[in-house]
């Protein structure tokens, strides 16, 4: 018996290799994985019910049915702009989901797992970056941070496809990081796999093409000179899978005349996307929000309380890094303290090597997070302005990098004494500052159920429907046209319910919503009702969410 190896062997030799594979102690690998298991928590706790269930969603799920159905790739994802759109996103978003749509037989809640688990990512990421900079305390509280943000959560838990942004931008920061730190360039290929995937879950994301541009000409250019042929090679088959990824649009639209092309370029030259104010106060207002976003979940909660606390937090951010940043940057003097008697020389090295390779990170990433903010601050209207309407996911694709940049802030503080009482007051000071942003996410947490009751809820309607109709064909009527009412032809069509429009339907549906339209529960639908030829009669009438009315017709014989 003492020559078998239990499982618990088997995991301490696994741990044990990964720990010397990454030069990680084992402790801090333990910290990181309860750190990802109380990530895993926050995110899959009432997973069905969590996300909210609207339009979007349902004509996600549709796309997803009718690519299962039809047997193909889609060629476009979800259109950008919800109301009156003319361009889509990319289809690699769909093409990502369609395992677990499959998996799932059509069930939403798969769907929003894998988006959950893909979420997850962002964590061990964020923490690689922040501790391969700075050190263990940078790895460790930016991977907190990312574990408990209530944004982060809140993208993590629903279906709409700016969530998948934020897991592909770190993917595609950790490429560009390691590419930078290790001089080796197939990591760009990673850097394009990330890439790709969060310019085609979102158009604003495809200025992640700013910075990844800007690394890579830095990289080329302080590689040797008998080197650069092979970081060229490496970068030109980075672009190459970038446009792989888009090869069904582009074929696409060299048989329609470049309809999605002139479509995007009208929306962002129109007059609707021009800025409004000058360009300084666009960026401070955007510094602040794309700053604050990742680690307050303003200005989506809490907009005017939340408002100064905000602030203080993205200005606080940003003096600590441009601090840590200066000061790295110094000429190091090693004390007495730092360096043992016996080995001065060989002390006083190794922490300027050390204090370089962290002034190299800083760099990296402040300036890509700079490029970014640059870019989306001055050329994009949605970055600098606050409507009722969620805007923040033109910006999410800087979150990985804020975090690692408060993961470094935070860092400098924990060491930015020497010695003593001093040093003592630095760690309490970091430790407070990242239990107040714990505490300010944790108050901020999306609810366990959603306010519109999800999911289930949607399907409680339909199903509420199906009984009404008893098997005759069903047509639903969105009073406000451009939303649609995909949120309930969804679970209608996954029902196998029969849709069909208004004239051959022998129960008519009709769907008013209370954000867009007065008069819902009564003369919205009166209003609709007189506008039609008789023999429709009022059977039920009842709220499928707070703020959707659902009134249920039955055609005369």
């Amino acid at each position: 018996m003492s020559g078998l190896v239990g499982p618990r062997s088997v995991l301490a030799r696994c741990v044990a290799g990964v720990s010397a594979r990454l030069g990680v102690q084992v402790r801090e690998l333990g910290c990181l994985a309860a750190i990802l298991a109380a990530a895993a928590a926050t995110r899959f706790a009432n997973l069905p019910a969590r996300g909210g269930w609207d339009a979007d969603q349902g004509t996600e799920m549709l796309a997803l049915r009718n690519a299962i159905n039809g047997g193909g790739l889609p060629t476009f994802g979800p259109l950008a702009i919800s109301v009156g759109g003319n361009f889509h996103h990319g289809a690699l978003y769909y093409d990502l989901l369609l395992p677990a749509m499959w998996i799932g037989s059509g069930d939403p809640t798969f769907v929003v797992a894998e988006i959950a688990l893909l979420s997850l990512l962002v964590v061990p990421i964020v923490w690689w970056i922040a501790r391969s900079v700075s050190g263990v305390a940078a790895g460790l509280m930016a991977a907190v941070l990312a574990a408990i943000s209530a944004s982060l959560i809140g993208y993590a838990t629903f279906i709409w496809n700016p969530t998948l942004v934020e897991p592909a931008a770190a993917v595609a920061f950790l490429g560009a990081w390691e590419a930078w730190r290790t001089a080796r360039p197939q990591w760009w290929l990673v850097a394009a796999a990330g890439s790709a995937v969060a310019m085609q879950s979102h158009v604003a994301a495809g200025v992640i093409v700013v910075p990844m541009a800007a690394a890579f000409l830095a990289a080329f250019r302080r590689a040797p000179a008998g080197r650069r042929r092979r970081v060229a090679a490496w970068g030109a088959a980075a672009v190459a899978l970038v446009v792989v990824s888009y090869l069904p649009l582009i074929v696409y639209e060299l048989g329609h005349d470049f309809s999605e092309t002139r479509g995007m370029i009208g929306y962002f030259t129109g007059p609707d996307s021009t800025p409004a104010r000058d360009p300084l106060t666009r960026l401070i207002f955007s510094t602040i929000r794309i700053l604050a976003w990742p680690l307050t979940r303003w200005p989506m909660v809490d907009l005017v309380p939340a408002f100064l606390p905000s602030v203080a937090v993205a200005a606080t951010l940003a003096l600590t890094f441009i601090w840590r940043l200066v000061k790295t940057g110094a000429p190091v003097r090693v004390t007495a303290t730092d360096a043992p008697a016996e080995t001065p020389d060989r002390a006083a090295g190794a922490a300027q090597r050390a204090s370089a390779e962290e002034y190299e990170g800083l760099r990296f990433v402040g300036g890509l997070l700079l490029l970014i903010v640059l870019t989306l601050g001055l050329g994009l209207k949605a970055v600098s302005e606050v409507q009722e309407l969620p805007t923040e996911q033109y910006h999410v694709v800087a979150d990985p990098l804020v975090l690692v940049a408060t993961g470094l802030a935070l860092a400098a503080i924990w060491r930015a004494a020497g010695s003593g009482l001093a040093r003592q007051i630095g760690r309490v000071a970091a430790l407070v500052a990242l239990a107040g942003l714990v505490a300010w996410n944790v108050g901020h947490w999306p609810p366990l159920t959603s306010p519109d009751g999800g999911w289930p809820a949607a399907q409680a309607a339909a199903t509420r429907i199906e009984r009404t109709a008893a098997g005759a064909p069903i047509a639903l009527v969105p009073l406000f046209e451009e939303k649609g009412a995909d949120a309930y032809a969804y679970p209608l069509e996954r029902d196998h319910a029969t849709l069909v429009a208004v004239d051959r339907a022998g129960v008519v549906v009709v769907l008013c919503d209370t954000f867009w339209l007065q008069g819902c529960g009564g003369q919205a639908e009166a209003a609709w009702l007189a506008s039609q030829p008789g023999g429709l009669m009022q059977v039920d009438r009842f709220a499928a969410a707070p703020d959707r009315i659902m009134t249920v017709y039955r055609r005369s014989p």
